[in-house]
């Protein structure tokens, strides 16, 4: 994925309604603040920061209350500035071979996928 993209996850385990944060490390970056639905499912995108660093990092979703750590690696390429849309259809590229799946313990899971902006 190109820094700059978005990145769309979803994470269980939580508690009911409980405040999620997401990060990317290796440098802590806070990305966002979510909620999670009342079966401790929390879904949304965040957009990696134009300016990351080349290379491997680490994307984490964090329960504020349960501490509940779900983490999935990523690789970044540098930021390229995206050709103006042609009206192609690129979604199947994208999605396809861009997700992944975590699990962490008992029934506890995180996806992401990544979604270019233009």
């Amino acid at each position: 994925m190109d820094a700059g993209d978005d990145l769309g996850f979803t994470g269980t385990g939580f508690d009911s309604n409980e405040g999620v944060d997401a990060f990317l490390f290796s440098k802590p970056v806070k990305l966002g603040h979510f909620t999670a639905d009342a079966n401790g499912t929390v879904e949304g995108t965040v957009t990696i920061p134009k300016w990351t660093d080349p290379g491997k990092h680490i994307f984490r979703l964090k329960g504020r209350e349960s501490k509940l750590k779900l983490s999935a690696k990523i690789f970044v390429k540098p930021h390229k500035p995206h050709l103006a849309d042609t009206g192609e259809d690129h979604t199947p590229v994208l999605l396809g071979g861009a997700a992944a799946m975590l699990a962490l313990g008992a029934g506890t899971m995180m996806a992401v996928r990544r979604r270019k902006q233009n």
